[in-house]
Order: C-alpha cells, then sequence, then structure tokens
C-alpha cells in the first residue's frame, strides 16, 4: 500500500512541533521547585491533557476482543507486573535501614539528577515522550479495534 508523501511531510512536522513544545514546556518545568504549588500544576497538566486525549480517542462502543491463542494473556500484565515490582522495590527501601546510597529508590535517584537543571529538563521531557508514546499507541488500538468491529 502506497503511502502519502503529503501525510509523511504533515506527520514529520507534528513530530517537530510537538518535539519543540515538550522541549520547551520541559525547560519551563526545570526551573520549578519539587513540591511547590507551581511544580504540582506544571506536572499535573500534561496528566489531564493525556487523560483527555485517551478519553476523546477511545472508540465509544469497543467490540469485545476476540484473542486469538498465539495472543492470550492479559494486555496489561507486563505494565502490572512492572508497577508492582517498582513498588515493592520502593517500599522495600522504605522501610529497611540504612542509608540511601546503599538501597536507592527511585525518588532518590531522582532527587539526584534533579539537582542539574539540564538533566531535570530531560528527565522531564523523556516523561513527556513516554505520554506521547501511550497516546499514539493507544489511539492506534483503537483504530484496529474499531476497523476490525467495522469489518
Amino acid at each position: 500500500m502506497p503511502t502519502d508523501p503529503g501525510a509523511a511531510r504533515h506527520r514529520r512536522i507534528g513530530y517537530g512541533v510537538g518535539l519543540a513544545a515538550g522541549l520547551g514546556y520541559s525547560l519551563v518545568a526545570a526551573t520549578t521547585t519539587p513540591f511547590t504549588t507551581g511544580a504540582d500544576i506544571v506536572t499535573a497538566l500534561p496528566m489531564v491533557a493525556m487523560a483527555a486525549l485517551l478519553v476523546a480517542r477511545w472508540p465509544r462502543h469497543p467490540p469485545s476482543m476476540q484473542l486469538r491463542p498465539a495472543e492470550s494473556g492479559h494486555p496489561y500484565r507486563s505494565w502490572l507486573i512492572l508497577v508492582v515490582a517498582v513498588a515493592l522495590w520502593e517500599l522495600f527501601n522504605y522501610v529497611v535501614h540504612g542509608a540511601r546510597a546503599d538501597h536507592p529508590t527511585f525518588s532518590s535517584m531522582t532527587t539526584a539528577v534533579n539537582r542539574y537543571y539540564l538533566l531535570k529538563a530531560l528527565l522531564f521531557l523523556a516523561w513527556l515522550s513516554l505520554a506521547a508514546m501511550i497516546v499514539r499507541r493507544s489511539s492506534k488500538v483503537a483504530a484496529v479495534t474499531t476497523a476490525t468491529s467495522a469489518a
């Protein structure tokens, strides 16, 4: 199936604009002090935008998903395992006595990075990029689901 060069060009421009906007927003976010109202607002805005985009792009009535035997399993199992592993690691290191350097938590590692403006901005940009990837992938899943149900 041939691709439309105009659509590919628009997609590249869209990615460039998104990257520039994300970089600018990350540079602004890096100026905030953690656990202040400003930092909370700058962090909450992308989360609200991501949630709104996910709701807006998801089909209203997705069909029941019939998985082939090769695709059996829960689609979010890997994410659930990752979240549980990180939560258990954080809890373990919170309870264990000793220096944070011996048993670093995710929050103590990000605190060490956040002391440097550029690293803090890059970490925030990576977080925004992860959110954009989740929205983009969920939109593709929704489009495939809608196309499958229409066929």
